[in-house]
């Protein structure tokens, strides 16, 4: 009788020692501070960045194809990735330094040129027979001041991933925002608004 007593308490200990899995939760990295070039004196504001249907859940994606997505179950934005980005691309223009001050959607004070957009695509795709394993973001976006569209475009870039797991994908991810934000401050830079007095040039070049 005391045999069989052993076999559930047995049972209970190989299922204590079964390590379940861990989510991981990620978050964007930010571009370094570009060189200052002239003093600039007007204000941006950045709205909060919509985002398409198919992100706007917290897993990483996968992609196979422009179809077929994939979650990574237990790899999580550590924040509503719409807010992530938006935050991303404020760091990104105000380390640009083309602008006195980046604010967000919500700060108060007046503001000199509204940016607003989209996120279209932002996840990992498959490796496939004609292309690596590679990170797309992808965002429409158009500026306006004083009541007048100064532009309104799409930008997209596309990085390859030479890193395995999540990490690999997270850090191509940021390459590929950062790609766009770089864009985008060019955009800005040769827009109307920018033509003014009171903005900063391009760098000073190194």
């Amino acid at each position: 009788m005391k045999a069989f007593l052993w076999i559930p308490v047995l049972g209970l200990s190989a299922c204590g020692s079964v390590q379940l899995p861990r989510e991981h939760y990620w978050r964007l990295e930010l571009p370094a501070a570009s060189t200052p070039g002239e003093q600039a004196t007007r204000v941006l504001r950045v709205q909060d960045l919509q985002l398409g249907n198919s992100l706007s859940g917290d897993c990483l994606l996968v992609a196979d194809g422009p179809s077929h997505v994939e979650t990574r179950d237990l790899d999580r934005w550590v924040a509503p990735l719409d807010r992530l980005v938006t935050d991303a691309v404020v760091q990104g223009l105000t380390r640009a330094g083309t602008w006195a001050l980046v604010k967000g959607g919500a700060d108060g004070g007046a503001e000199d040129c509204v940016l607003s957009g989209r996120v279209i695509d932002f996840c990992e795709y498959r490796a496939t027979a004609d292309s690596p394993r590679t990170a797309r973001a992808a965002f429409s976006f158009w500026a306006e001041s004083n009541g007048q569209v100064l532009f309104a475009e799409e930008l997209r870039a596309e990085v390859p991933i030479d890193a395995a797991g999540p990490e690999g994908a997270v850090r191509a991810l940021s390459a590929a925002l950062q790609e766009v934000v770089g864009g985008l401050d060019a955009r800005l830079r040769t827009a109307a608004v920018l033509r003014g007095n009171g903005l900063a040039g391009p760098p000073a070049p190194r």
